[in-house]
């Protein structure tokens, strides 16, 4: 049975609340790599990681129904996810930006930052949410109809842009 959640931030959140809550510390542990030849991916994460149920995000294009994992590291928590969007009328850009303000919407969380980040061809972006303690950074991506989600979940009083960048530069599509 998948679950529905609404709300902002309801892909990271719903994770991260589901182990407990903020981000705890944890030892120092090697990389991992997750690789989905069928799913179309690769990527890198610090610690174990935990795969999730199945979410479904309803946005007015449409509900995304989202496979997920989350690793916890050093004081933050990793996140990815992943989907195919509805095909429908909307440019892809138009369809990344109904997701982040879906992940936006229902919080008392800042946005910070916002930029295009295209990967390779794709149409891609990242942004920053603030709240008192924590902040949150994302990527989406949109590879033809299948949506890529990163997201780390840290503590904002922590410098962790080394470990985030290689998380973030860790992910390939594969073909």
């Amino acid at each position: 049975m998948l679950k529905r959640k609404k709300g902002a931030i309801a892909l990271l959140l719903a994770l991260i609340l589901a182990h407990g809550g903020r981000a705890a510390a944890m030892p120092t542990q090697t990389w991992q790599l997750l690789e989905a030849t069928p799913e179309g991916f690769r990527l890198e994460f610090p610690g174990v990681v935990e795969m999730q149920e199945p979410l479904v995000l309803d946005l007015p294009t449409g509900a995304v129904v989202l496979e997920g994992v989350i690793a916890h590291y050093d004081n933050a928590q990793y996140v990815f996810a992943f989907g195919d969007y509805p095909e429908g009328g909307a440019s892809p850009l138009v369809r990344l930006a109904v997701l982040r303000d879906h992940m936006i919407q229902d919080t008392n969380w800042t946005l910070a930052e916002e930029r295009s980040l295209p990967f390779w061809v794709y149409p891609g972006q990242q942004f920053t949410l603030f709240s008192i303690d924590e902040m949150i950074t994302y990527r989406f991506y949109l590879v033809g109809e299948r949506v890529y989600i990163l997201g780390v979940l840290q503590d904002s009083r922590v410098d962790l842009k080394e470990e985030i960048g290689a998380f973030f530069g860790s992910f390939g599509v594969i073909r």
